[in-house]
């Protein structure tokens, strides 16, 4: 700007000297006057310097500002001095800059909740993929229920930042309830509290009511609250009853230790399905439980059947020949009983198996184990019984069954049994043998007029 206006001044200066010289002064040749003209020249140069420079600055100022403005730094302003054109144009900057502020802390906000909310569905992901892991669990049946509790209860901590938890199932004897699965556990005393089917306090009321229960920041708080937290170094925590029905199997505990923290419904629904989940994982071992057992057990009598007896029977020989110890194998034919059956029905024949049955398990050793291994034939397995001790639990038995009504309503019909014993090692060193042994003893005891013990 300088330079142009300087040769821009050259044309009117030389204009103004010749008009001056020729028109005005025309006598003019000293160098006072000169100097005088050209000082005046200089005056006019300098005023309308300082007037373009006037004009000029602030435009410098405002694109200086605008390129700093562009680089980001968006809480800066042009300065307005004036209201003209270039004061208008400062102002619309300064607009259009707080605009693009305003966008881009919204922007700001919008990318840190899309942030919460990717975190968010990642967690929930997670949470559903070991939801989907457990159920595969559960249906494969593959580890033990106390590993899957505690793989439950883990995993529903995590559902909260700084989660633990831990997971209280009834103890049948006592009435109340015991810690079955922990998790996560610092400062918290939750390997303390005490729960009681029948009480009163925080938690009773959870399973009392089958409703879930929570304490944060958004509960009233009360003196048993506060109590009950203070107790057992709690801040919030989400307790949930393990039920079916009304039938009550456990309560799920999940918290955390963050301050002011509230639960929200979608993470708690989580929580709810994991305790869903515990509760499936609880009826399917009954369930496995009770298969099991009916798998060894004779449902007519309740009694081993002859699979598991047998099999039995080969782990006692195994450890009575280790340990040197005696091991008794008897084998109870009850005599005439298809005759019985013709002449009393198929309901006095059943109602006679069961009251043998219930003979020959009551008069079973503490270790040891009766079956019923056919139509007719019952076993009993006596560890740590020699021959002699056997012989006479066997006709101890026989008496009783012998002198037994095996009727309800109708006159009195007894039924007698044949009476085969063997015992390891004197009549054989494996279940198989053990077993033809005490056959051929009955059919010895049949061929001698039944109704007897042959050892």
């Amino acid at each position: 700007m300088m330079v142009a206006f300087s040769l821009m001044s050259i044309i009117p200066l030389l204009a103004y000297t010749y008009i001056i010289s020729i028109y005005i002064f025309p006598q003019l040749q000293s160098f006072v006057n000169i100097s005088t003209v050209i000082f005046a020249s200089l005056v006019i140069a300098v005023l309308g310097l300082v007037f373009a420079k006037g004009l000029v600055d602030p435009v410098i100022d405002m694109a200086i500002e605008a390129k700093i403005i562009a680089s980001g730094e968006f809480d800066r302003k042009i300065a307005v001095l004036n209201d003209d054109e270039i004061g208008n144009l400062g102002q619309s900057i300064n607009l259009m800059t707080q605009k693009i502020k305003s966008n881009l802390d919204e922007l700001k906000s919008y990318s840190q909740k899309m942030r919460e909310v990717n975190i968010d569905i990642h967690k929930k992901v997670l949470t559903l993929s070991s939801l989907l892991q457990i159920g595969d669990i559960i249906s494969a049946g593959s580890i033990q229920l106390d590993s899957l509790l505690e793989l439950a209860v883990e995993k529903a901590a995590m559902v909260f930042d700084t989660g633990y938890g831990a997971l209280y199932m009834p103890r049948e004897e006592s009435g109340g309830f015991i810690l079955r699965a922990l998790t996560n556990v610092d400062k918290e005393r939750l390997s303390d509290l005490v729960i009681k089917k029948d009480g009163h306090g925080v938690l009773e009321k959870v399973l009392i009511d089958q409703c879930a229960m929570v304490i944060d920041k958004s509960v009233k708080p009360s003196k048993e609250l506060d109590n009950f937290k203070t107790s057992y170094n709690l801040k919030n925590i989400a307790a949930i009853p393990i039920h079916s029905g009304r039938k009550i199997f456990g309560l799920l505990i999940i918290g955390n230790r963050l301050d002011n923290f509230e639960f929200k419904d979608d993470d708690l629904d989580l929580v709810k399905v994991f305790a869903k989940q515990i509760t499936i994982a609880i009826e399917s071992d009954i369930l496995n439980k009770k298969t099991e057992e009916l798998a060894i057990k004779d449902d007519l009598t309740d009694l081993f059947n002859k699979a598991f007896i047998l099999a039995r029977l080969e782990e006692e020989i195994k450890r009575a020949i280790f340990y040197q110890r005696p091991c008794s194998f008897i084998i109870f034919n009850i005599d005439d009983f298809k005759t019985f059956r013709d002449t009393h029905g198929e309901l006095a024949a059943e109602e006679a198996l069961r009251r043998i049955a219930k003979i020959i398990k009551d008069n079973t050793s503490p270790v040891g184990k009766a079956a019923r291994i056919s139509g007719d034939e019952f076993a009993m397995l006596l560890p740590e019984k020699n021959k002699k001790e056997s012989t006479g639990m066997a006709e101890e038995v026989r008496k009783k069954i012998n002198s037994t009504n095996m009727l309800k309503e109708e006159g009195p019909a007894t039924l007698t049994v044949s009476v085969g014993v063997s015992e390891n090692p004197i009549d054989g060193a494996t279940g198989d043998e053990l077993f033809k042994k005490a056959t051929d003893a009955i059919r010895q005891a049949k061929t001698s007029g039944k109704n007897r013990v042959v050892a």
